[in-house]
């Protein structure tokens, strides 16, 4: 293994830890609105709702 490209991978994850609160929120808010959207969709196309 190259150690220079495996340390070069540890610092970028390291410098995204900090962060890594904001990025799973705009994840799962992206997520959701996906998922949202397409339930919205099936539901105009006629399929019935799920709880």
């Amino acid at each position: 293994m190259n150690w220079d490209v495996q340390n070069a991978i540890v610092a970028f994850v390291d410098s995204l830890r900090p962060n890594a609160q904001m990025y799973h929120d705009m994840y799962m808010s992206a997520l959701y609105g996906f998922v949202d959207m397409q339930s919205h969709l099936l539901t105009m196309l006629g399929y019935p709702p799920v709880p």
